[in-house]
């Protein structure tokens, strides 16, 4: 039976999961309406816990950043840096500047475009550092300095592990595009369950939001430009509907979907961004200083890099740095999820260290110059305004006086020739960069509800690109700027679990890695099945002509596709069924011939274990029309079959007697079956049943991954050559020959967990498999049964 939310969303024919969209939404209404009724109760009540985040827990945001920089930078330059967001052939969907473009444009563009001159004449004019003088040379400096800390590194960090966990979990793991999806090392496939569902509810929530604060403080912008330019009254009615102008093209965008859309509109704007630089840079009050300035600017920001990143305010109680420096990671945090997203689906068939180099420097490298070309500029305007040395000027009046930061831009644009061009450009460049935020914003948003990326009905996009722009401009009609600094009060709550969110990521992204990738060299990482959500998976397996056999709904990797050395191996639902399969230890015994391995053998049957000899139980797997022996007849051809349909021992033996390669195929297609047929015997006997598998060549098959401990029996050489001689009635010559031609004592022993020496007496050998089974496997047993030691 289907449950009401189901009904409806079918009746409304959307395609997602109900209770992340109706959920998302249902929270999203309801924020909405209490922060546009009542904006005043709001904000008292989410100030008070946002007001103990920024200045008493502050520190919090400035740990953790700089652990996700740290984080980022080591991983770049580990071997995991060469890991791809995809399959392990997958290239580049996008060149480099449209890939950037888009990266920046969803980014901090809109950002930037707000504070780029606001925030360096902030601390011009206040500046944070004990001893240092306003309006100073040295308060230029420091304040172009914690700019470009505000929105260098540590900001992209913010957006960057994310991106690299959904990159990683969407396209190499191939889990649904969510949030959730990287909790999966964690959650297992919990990610489908409540726990799951509420990351998600909480992530789609943060990125409304967060895009809701920069949307509308973008329309303020907008508005105060077309007041500077046109006359057109500073109203809520004109910033909704300049809100309501910025939804439908961004809306429209959402329909021509990401290359047609979000491409072309990333890439046209960011060049029309770089011409508003370079016009700036061209009408300053000093090219040449700007230039020098910007260039200065590289390494007064590397200089105090490092006591920024620690830097807490402690002497004022975290009072500069919970208005500035929290506020800003509080707010970046919460679109995180939506950005990170978005820069996943741009970057599949990326590196790691390409993702990483390219995601922290370019963007960096744009934001000093970009701040160094407005910071500057600013600088010289100001003081050619200014009443005298250590004063500020009409800038200084508008941004820090009067509070009037968005009108900034237009009004250090109105000292410059053809100011009307530039503004106007300003406007549209603003305009658009708010757009494909929107619109990137309402793509990513639509593929989290719906739980994949395939094509899914177009409403439900536009119903996440309307919602945006309604819930700024509900906000802003009914409780005007009152509203947007109640939602900004909300965003700053929902940061914190955001951004612990955002840090398990790491956490959890690099056991992944740890797991996919072993230690093999070159790096050959486990593969992933494709991943649906389950509403969707029975949905796509009622309809008609759609072939499911390629998903599965709980996570699950290619068996086969593990790397050389398995060191991690995820907990998935598979993987646990096939320890549920397993004895309780499972034992790899090997050795020389003539060393006494059927003797240990024997001895450990006595003490509890069941042991199979894996050439006996090969023979008996390999039946007529079973599986395995057809895999082995497509891999070494007809001849090892009989034409009765049984195995021919002999022609295989040869074939793989002759070849290394050979032989180390035939046991990779038939030690599975015999694993798991020895495990069915084993577990029949019993949950703590100990399986010891005999296997000769276990060194040469590179076998010793498929049992928890390898136990190796040895003999000096001039033993086993008497003892074949005496019970084999072996010349000697032949002895050695048959010696010589098996693996080396000394490489079983590389490869054994215990090295049982059989040079003794034949109580001697009975004496040392007791205490092998006494120290090593007894524990476990009794662990089992829930002995106390």
């Amino acid at each position: 039976m289907t449950s009401p939310l189901t009904r409806l969303h079918d009746a409304l024919g959307l395609r997602t999961t109900p209770a992340i969209f109706f959920g998302s939404a249902a929270v999203v209404v309801v924020f909405t309406l209490a922060m546009g009724l009542f904006p005043g109760p709001v904000q008292a009540g989410f100030g008070v816990v946002s007001s103990w985040l920024r200045y008493d827990a502050g520190w919090i945001y400035t740990l953790s950043l700089s652990v996700l920089v740290a984080f980022l930078l080591l991983l770049a330059v580990t071997r995991y840096g060469r890991v791809k967001l995809g399959d392990d052939d997958a290239v580049p969907e996008y060149s480099g500047l449209t890939w950037f473009g888009m990266m920046f444009a969803a980014g901090v563009g809109a950002v930037l475009m707000f504070w780029g001159i606001a925030e360096p004449m902030n601390h011009y004019a206040n500046p944070p550092l004990a001893g240092t003088e306003p309006f100073s040379d040295q308060a230029a400096s420091q304040a172009m300095a914690i700019a470009n800390f505000h929105f260098g590194i540590h900001m992209w960090a913010i957006l960057l592990v994310p991106g690299l966990c959904f990159g990683y979990f969407t396209y190499k793991r191939k889990l649904p595009p969510r949030v959730s999806s990287a909790f999966q090392p964690l959650l297992g496939d919990r990610i489908h369950g409540p726990i799951g569902k509420a990351i998600d509810i909480v992530s789609v929530v943060s990125t409304v939001f967060g895009l809701g604060v920069s949307v509308g403080l973008g329309a303020l912008q907008i508005n105060a430009g077309m007041n500077y330019v046109f006359g057109t009254p500073v109203a809520g009615w004109v910033q909704a509907l300049i809100l309501a102008v910025i939804t439908a093209v961004g809306t429209a965008s959402v329909l021509a979907g990401m290359d047609k859309g979000v491409k072309r509109l990333s890439y046209a704007n960011i060049l029309m961004a770089i011409a508003l630089l370079v016009y700036v840079m061209m009408w300053a009050v000093s090219s040449m200083d700007v230039i020098r300035g910007t260039v200065q600017a590289v390494g007064e920001y590397l200089t105090m890099l490092p006591m920024l990143s620690t830097f807490n305010d402690t002497y004022n109680s975290g009072q500069w740095s919970g208005d500035w420096t929290v506020f800003y990671w509080a707010w970046t945090v919460t679109w995180a999820p939506f950005v990170g997203m978005f820069f996943a689906k741009i970057s599949r068939g990326r590196t790691i260290r390409s993702f990483i180099a390219a995601g922290l420097g370019l963007p960096t490298a744009f934001v000093i110059i970009w701040m160094g070309i407005y910071g500057y500029s600013a600088f010289q305007s100001d003081r050619a305004t200014a009443a005298g040395p250590g004063t500020g000027g009409d800038l200084t009046e508008t941004i820090v006086t009067e509070g009037n930061v968005q009108a900034a831009l237009f009004q250090h644009l109105q000292e410059m020739p053809l100011y009307t061009v530039a503004a106007v450009l300003a406007l549209v460049v603003i305009t658009v960069f708010f757009i494909t935020s929107i619109d990137s914003g309402a793509l990513v948003m639509d593929a989290m509800a719906n739980g994949h990326e395939d094509p899914a009905p177009r409403r439900q996009s536009v119903i996440w690109a309307v919602s945006i722009g309604a819930v700024c401009a509900a906000i802003i009609l009914t409780a005007g700027e009152n509203g947007l600094a109640a939602l900004q009060e909300v965003i700053i709550v929902i940061g914190l679990p955001i951004l612990l969110i955002t840090v398990t990521q790491a956490g959890l992204l690099l056991q992944a890695l740890r797991e996919d990738a072993g230690t093999a060299r070159p790096l050959r990482t486990r593969q992933w099945k494709p991943v649906l959500p389950a509403e969707e998976y029975h949905r796509r397996a009622r309809e008609d002509g759609v072939d499911v056999s390629d998903y599965v709904i709980r996570p699950e990797f290619e068996v086969g596709t593990e790397p050389e050395h398995d060191t991690h191996t995820p907990n998935t639902w598979h993987q646990q069924r096939t320890v549920a399969a397993k004895a309780l230890v499972t034992v790899g015994l090997t050795g020389g011939i003539a060393a006494g391995r059927t003797v240990v053998g024997e001895e450990l049957e006595r003490l509890g274990a069941v042991v199979v000899e894996f050439d006996d139980l090969m023979g008996e797997i390999l039946v007529p029309g079973s599986p395995v022996l057809e895999e082995l007849r497509e891999v070494f051809g007809d001849d090892v079959v009989r034409a009765d349909g049984t195995l021919d021992a002999r022609t295989l033996n040869r074939l793989t007697a002759e070849s290394t390669t050979a032989r180390t195929r035939m046991y990779e297609i038939v030690s599975p079956a015999v694993r798991d047929e020895a495990n069915r015997r084993a577990r029949a006997i019993g949950e703590d049943s100990v399986l010891v598998v005999d296997l000769a060549l276990l060194a040469e098959t590179g076998s010793a991954g498929d049992f928890d401990q390898v136990l190796a029996v040895s003999a000096p050489a001039e033993q086993r050559v008497a003892r074949l001689m005496d019970s084999h009635d072996l010349p000697r010559e032949q002895a050695w020959a048959f010696i010589d031609e098996e693996a080396l004592d000394a490489e079983r022993a590389e490869i054994a967990d215990t090295v049982i020496e059989n040079d003794g007496t034949l109580e001697d050998l009975h004496e040392a498999v007791r205490a092998y089974w006494e120290a090593k496997i007894q524990p476990q047993i009794e662990a089992a049964r829930g002995v106390s030691p």
